[in-house]
């Protein structure tokens, strides 16, 4: 399963998690950088990665929203807002076995909201 990070999260980042033998791709490397969200997601979907975004709005914004629940994507959102780039890395390292056993074991489309702190995950979709 290929995880797919957004541009809300560095190409460092993905490229890090992927030289620890994770498989993660970064939206740069597929994608213009001011590519909208209804221009990916359909990919992200029809590829079947799994998105991991900061970007709340894409819970909200009711045409991102049906993007998303119409093209099947599994997503993450990390919650909490002004986070450091250690704390991001943090967040993510730290739920990264509960993330990936989710996003195997959860029929799509789906969406989960991983805390700024802790490890307990809420469904949002």
């Amino acid at each position: 399963m290929k995880f797919f990070l957004d541009n809300n999260l560095g190409r460092q980042l993905a490229d890090g998690m992927h030289a620890f033998g994770e498989d993660v791709t970064h939206i740069l490397d597929h994608f213009k950088p001011d590519s909208r969200d209804t221009d990916w997601l359909p990919i992200v979907g029809e590829k079947q990665w799994i998105l991991i975004t900061r970007d709340e709005r894409i819970r909200y914004n009711p045409l991102e929203k049906a993007e998303l629940v119409s093209n099947g994507v599994g997503a993450f959102f990390l919650g909490g807002k002004n986070r450091s780039r250690c704390e991001l890395i943090q967040q993510l390292v730290r739920n990264w076995p509960r993330i990936k056993e989710l996003a195997g074991a959860t029929k799509r489309p789906f969406a989960f909201r991983i805390p700024p702190s802790g490890t307990k995950m809420q469904r949002i979709l």
